[in-house]
This record gives C-alpha cells, structure tokens and sequence, in this order.
C-alpha cells in the first residue's frame, strides 16, 4: 500500500468511545485509508506550545504551515497530500526534489482577490505542487489566471459530509418546530443581513456562532444565541423547519458543511446564491438561494418556506436524496485518492 504523508493543521482527535461525525481523523480523512497507508507528522511541542496551539492556528495559519512542512520533511517515497492552504503552500516552499504533492485548497481563489500582494508568491510556490483540488468549479479559471495553475493541475472535487452520522434516524426528539436556524463561526457568515431579517420579519431565529462573528451587532430581540457540539449540533438541525445560512457569496463554497449536513438530516435550506454554492444546492429543487446581501429576498424567501409544510418535506427530501448520490465523506476522499493515484504514477 502507497505510504501517503498528509498534512493538515486539525490534529486527529480521541473520542473517548464517543461516536464523532467523519472518524477520529479531521474531516473524514480515515476514508483515505482505505487506499493508503496514512502518515500524520505532527510537530513537536512542549507544553506551552500546546496550550497556544489553537490560537497560533486562528491567529497565525502560515506559521502552524511551517511547522507542519518542518515536520514532514522531505518524504522520499510515496505521496503528499496538504489539506488546506497554510499546510499547503509552505511545503511546496520547502519541498524540492520528493513524491507527488497534491493539496486541496480552499479559499485560495478569494485571497486572490483579497491579497493581491501575495499572488507573486503563491505562484511561485504553486509550480512544485503535481495537481490542486478544489470544492466548486468556479475556481478552476481564477486559480488558472490568476495563479498560474495549468488547467489540467486543478481537480474539483465533491465536498463530503457523514451522511452516517448526519441521518434523522440517529437524532432524539421529533423534527421540525424549531423554528429557523442559523449555524457556522467562519469570517464569510453575514449575520448582519440575517439580524436585518429578524428586525424586520420578527421572525424567531436560533443562531450557533463565535461571539467574533456578531461583535459590535444589536442581537435582535427574537435571536437565541446558543453554542452546540456533534449529537447536540444534529439534533438542532433535525429540529429545525429551515436551516439559513447566509454569506458573504465569496469565490468558495463557504457553509457548504452546515448546509450539506442539514439537507443530509432531511431539513430544507436557504443559502446564500454564489457562483460556488450552485454547485451543491439546486434552487428551488434541493434548497433555496437567495442574493446575497439582500434582507428583502432573504426575509421572502423566509417566511414563504415557513408558511409552506409541503415544500419544506419536497425540499428536505430533495436535498437529502442529493446529499447521499453525491456529497458523502467517500465520495469525496476517493475523488481525492483518485488525484493523487494518478499525480504519484
């Protein structure tokens, strides 16, 4: 079996027996496994050291990218795959002469847009990385133009969530009546359009964020903020009549994970419309996508869905049909492992 050195700034986690959605490995890379004999360098640390590590990750991703491109070395034989661009990018800066390196991106083609002082260096250190796989279509052709990545080096992939765990036979309590829901703490969330909406509509919400993501924002009278993990973070999703997620529409699929995992669990959704997410929601078909930034469509789309049983059940249906034909955990590993057989030969 092909020894495969991955590198990923999420650490493998121990459940303690207690069941965890993707497996012990972050983001359900266990699937790899199947196909590869897995090497996870970590870098060595003391005691303080660990205690600041999720920090220097949130606060420095290139230097946790260092670290883990230190750690690794220079493999001699088999595979690397680099999950995310802070791993990514700094060993192929390092690599030199070594296996096939395949990397999965996924902001790269917004930071393009947001970081042009360092789109010199990325394309530099992007001639030395054999293919990149990215989550949504619409990235081939800004990696490629902006980047420089030849065309037949970029591989999009499916995004996978555990349509084992996220399945509404596993939740507790009956479905829906939990009214609208709001889930996800990554920089692209805009809940200032979604608190606009519940200003205006009264509309109950439920949102499950980090406090960062709403500093300085009124939280609107009928918000209830809460903080939800694994089984209880399902069960919310299962109890809820629509799951929203609105965005800031960037060049990524941003909240393709809470999305995917609430039409897997058979509840509709209401996205925010971006060139990246029409790849994983069908308007009108397997959810509902609204422009962004736009309180009006967002608060009709809303309470039309709410006032509507039957196509909440069409919706939630459709989207969970879909989830399990195209967007599961192996589905999108063996996407990935299929790259990389094909890069390392």
């Amino acid at each position: 079996m092909t020894a495969l050195t991955v590198l990923c700034s999420a650490a493998p986690r121990s459940g303690g027996g207690v069941r965890k959605p993707g497996g012990a490995l972050p983001y359900g890379m266990a699937e790899l496994g199947r196909r590869f004999d897995l090497r996870w360098p970590t870098p060595r640390q003391d005691a303080l050291s660990r205690r600041v590590d999720g920090a220097i990750r949130r606060l420095s991703p290139g230097r946790r990218g260092w670290q883990l491109a230190r750690a690794a070395g220079r493999p001699r034989s088999g595979a690397v795959l680099s999950v995310f661009e802070d791993a990514g990018l700094a060993y192929a800066r390092r690599r030199g002469r070594g296996p096939a390196h395949v990397m999965v991106a996924c902001w790269l083609a917004q930071d393009v847009a947001d970081r042009p002082s360092a789109v010199g260096s990325w394309r530099t250190s992007l001639r030395s990385v054999d293919a990149v796989c990215v989550y949504s279509a619409n990235q081939q052709d800004i990696l490629a133009g902006a980047l420089g990545v030849p065309s037949d080096r970029i591989r999009v992939v499916p995004f996978g969530v555990d349509t084992d765990y996220y399945d509404p036979a596993a939740a507790t309590g009956a479905r829906g009546g939990g009214g609208v829901v709001a889930v996800g703490s990554d920089s692209r969330r805009d809940y200032a359009t979604l608190f606009a909406v519940a200003e205006r509509t009264g509309i109950p919400m439920t949102v499950a964020c980090h406090p960062r993501n709403v500093t300085g924002m009124p939280v609107p009278a009928g918000v209830r903020m809460v903080s939800v993990f694994d089984a209880d973070y399902r069960d919310l999703l299962h109890r809820a009549d629509v799951v929203v997620t609105p965005t800031t529409a960037p060049a990524y699929p941003s909240g393709q994970s809470v999305v995917l995992e609430a039409m897997s669990m058979g509840t509709a959704t209401v996205t925010t419309d971006s060139a990246a997410m029409r790849d994983y929601v069908d308007d009108g078909v397997t959810g509902l996508l609204v422009p962004a930034h736009d309180a009006d469509a967002l608060a009709g789309r809303l309470e039309h869905v709410l006032r509507d049983d039957a196509l909440r059940r069409q919706l939630g249906q459709a989207g969970a049909r879909a989830v399990r034909a195209r967007f599961g955990l192996a589905r999108q590993w063996d996407a990935v492992a299929t790259v990389i057989e094909q890069v390392a030969t």
